[in-house]
């Protein structure tokens, strides 16, 4: 039971104070690109402005940091969670990241699970997928596991460091 809180509070602590850094310093992207934005309008720069306004680049770029830091921060809590996690299934069904220290899809969505997150449509809004697909993920390694019923169960038992 003491280990147990101890692992949570662990993981509060180092998620909240990931997350003021991460609000931190998205506030201070959103005033730089207001800056950017309102040079463009001040300089009578129209074309240019609508360019950038319709791009999604932004957009894209933000959801790969979050990504990146998503992984890097459950990982330094988790560190065996991949390990671990294939071990709930079949070896011939091992994921594997394509990165060292980063996670797919399919383990995020196991990531957030394990951090008790288990309703697939705030898995969907954190992940910007559709909840069908969330869905389908995790029934699909779910039946594929050693241990259908009791997979998600067995998600929650991985240990922290």
């Amino acid at each position: 039971m003491n280990q147990s809180l101890s692992e949570a509070n662990n993981i509060k602590e180092l998620y909240i104070t990931k997350f003021m850094t991460e609000c931190s310093s998205y506030i201070d992207k959103m005033d730089n690109y207001r800056r950017m934005l309102n040079k463009k309008v001040a300089s009578g720069k129209l074309e240019d402005l609508f360019k950038t306004l319709k791009s999604s680049a932004i957009i894209e770029e933000e959801v790969e940091a979050f990504y990146n830091t998503f992984d890097e921060t459950f990982l330094h809590l988790f560190p065996s969670f991949v390990k671990a996690f294939n071990s709930l299934l079949p070896a011939n069904n091992s994921i594997v990241p394509k990165q060292e220290g980063r996670l797919t899809t399919e383990l995020r969505i196991f990531a957030l699970i394990r951090l008790g997150i288990t309703d697939s449509e705030r898995i969907a809004s954190f992940l910007r997928y559709s909840k069908a697909t969330i869905y389908s993920y995790r029934s699909r390694l779910r039946l594929k596991s050693l241990d259908p019923e009791h997979f998600e169960e067995n998600i929650m038992q991985i240990t922290s460091f």
